[in-house]
């Protein structure tokens, strides 16, 4: 091994257990080369030999050429991602970073990455155990078939980066095809399993927020975040029809790490953070943000019902107030606790679970509902998408058919009765195989058809009689 001079520099290669390629190294001085050169020596006789760790910047700003997957996804994370990415995109693809690619492939050089080792890393992870973060409960399940797919996305797009910042020539994510996961179907409740609910429901901030999840076809984190200030229930506005709520925000428990990355760029949606209330530090804040799309931002009126429970969840937050004086934390809240602090979205399913176990109800997630709410909107609007899709808050309107329009079973079973009323026992008509009877006419002249010599017959002597 003798340095070779480059230009200005010095160039060394040489080859390392477990790399396919030869790895180059260049150096301003022939003895700084020579030098390189003694330390690989010695780290070969000992065992010990890795390709240099270097930055991902060089000296005058140029990409370096040895670079791990796990520095990769670092530079990827904080050049694309916090420019890019919303604060739960952020915080599921660290994770996903962090427990699940740089454990088994972090440590490796971008450069001997291939479609094959992808393929090796993908099917090794079906057998691996999914992390259990804290506060989750354990389950003993692998890494699913869902979260692999989002693991290949993550993957290939930071090597497109790759590609775009001159890592690499070619993306080797690029024609690796996943096998799809089987997707189960959402339980959802008909009408009516959604009305029995509503009547067995004794617990008023459950109420409202089925209420809204179903009359206005509301997400979660819409319903726990909706302020007294974005509520219209005057008297002038329900005699007009007008009686609405305005949705501008969204509650969500979010990634502080998270949300502080995205507010050091100036992308950050929080609007209103409020305070931690348990006594240990907690790694999330409880937020107001801006909701999910730009097509979330939307009035959605009410329906009489969901009008009246409005009125009546006003009327007891008065109430707590007058009664706990200083002691209420008003924050404005529509779904509040009676100390005015925001209810969470895993307490309002846990009501829910206990509302189904109680009623003897089909499971389903609190999600559902604005599923059912949708189909039902849908059905009785007579299809009218565009209309649905203004209440729904979606930012195309094929998520309204094609993920939402549930066809639930006494809809099925109401189309095969009247597909057997208007078809199968429908009005007969003739086929092509049955002959309608002829009248006298018809038969003479089918008769003069098939006999022309009495045709000419019967003409001659109709020529006589005229003739007398």
């Amino acid at each position: 091994m003798k340095p070779r001079q480059k230009g200005q520099k010095w160039e060394i290669s040489y080859r390392c257990p477990g790399y396919s390629k030869p790895i180059y190294e260049r150096f301003p001085s022939y003895e700084a080369a020579k030098l390189r050169i003694a330390e690989i020596e010695y780290e070969k006789s000992i065992g010990q030999l890795r390709p240099p760790q270097v930055s991902v910047q060089g000296d005058n700003g140029t990409p370096k050429k040895f670079i791990t997957v796990g520095e990769l996804l670092d530079e990827y994370v904080q050049l694309y991602g916090l420019r890019h990415w919303g604060d739960s995109y952020l915080s599921y693809s660290r994770h996903r970073i962090e427990h699940y690619i740089k454990p088994y492939i972090g440590n490796v050089l971008l450069c001997d990455l291939t479609a094959h080792s992808l393929d090796h890393f993908y099917n090794s992870l079906q057998d691996k155990p999914a992390v259990v973060l804290k506060g989750q409960k354990a389950t003993n399940k692998t890494i699913s078939p869902h979260v692999i797919e989002k693991i290949h996305a993550l993957m290939k797009s930071a090597l497109n980066q790759a590609v775009t910042w001159g890592y690499i020539q070619t993306n080797p994510a690029a024609n690796i095809t996943l096998p799809k996961p089987k997707s189960q179907p959402r339980a959802v409740w008909t009408p009516d399993q959604a009305q029995l609910a509503i009547d067995r429901c004794n617990d008023s901030i459950l109420r409202l927020a089925m209420l809204l999840a179903l009359g206005c076809s509301l997400r979660i984190g819409e319903i726990l975040g909706l302020t007294w200030d974005c509520v219209d229930i005057t008297e002038e506005s329900a005699t007009s029809g007008t009686a609405g709520v305005y949705i501008n925000k969204e509650l969500k428990r979010c990634d502080k790490s998270s949300l502080e990355s995205l507010k050091r760029r100036g992308r950050s949606s929080v609007l209103f953070t409020f305070p931690d209330w348990k006594q240990n530090t907690t790694k999330t804040s409880l937020v107001l943000k801006d909701p999910k799309t730009a097509s979330s931002v939307r009035t959605v009126f009410l329906p009489g019902t969901v009008l009246n429970a409005l009125r009546e969840m006003k009327t007891a937050q008065e109430a707590d107030k007058e009664l706990l004086g200083s002691a209420y934390k008003d924050y404005a809240i529509v779904l509040a606790h009676q100390d005015g602090r925001p209810h969470e979205e895993r307490q309002i399913a846990d009501k829910l679970r206990k509302l189904i176990q109680e009623n003897n109800l089909p499971p389903v997630v609190f999600h559902s509902l604005r599923h059912c709410s949708t189909t039902v909107k849908f059905q009785i609007s007579g299809g009218n998408i565009k209309a649905v899709q203004g209440d729904t808050g979606h930012a195309q309107a094929r998520m309204v058919t094609d993920l939402y329009a549930h066809a639930n079973t006494e809809d099925r079973r109401r189309l095969a009765q009247q597909m057997e009323e208007n078809f199968f026992q429908g009005p007969k008509q003739a086929t092509s195989t049955e002959t309608a009877p002829e009248d006298d006419t018809s038969q003479a002249l089918r008769l003069l058809q098939d006999n022309p010599d009495m045709a000419k017959l019967i003409i001659a002597a109709l020529g006589r009689t005229s003739g007398n």
